[in-house]
């Protein structure tokens, strides 16, 4: 009872799990490299990884759909 009860409140938070653990990676990949001289390779992760990110969930979420 108490797992179901969990898995509702954080689905509240997260609702496609795929695209959150794709923008944690993206993020934690760009925090491992800010340390590097500038933000230039940090901030190219983030704008080249984030909406690849997304394209690609949706284009996952539309494959998976029934078609009618």
């Amino acid at each position: 009872m108490i797992g179901s009860i969990l898995k509702e409140i954080l689905g509240l938070f997260v609702d496609d799990e795929i695209l959150a653990i794709g923008i944690l990676a993206i993020v934690g990949a760009a925090a491992a490299f800010s340390p590097w001289p500038g933000p230039t390779v940090a901030a190219l992760i983030l704008v080249i990884g984030l909406p690849a990110i997304l394209v690609a969930d949706v284009l996952l979420t539309v494959r998976r759909a029934p078609r009618t």
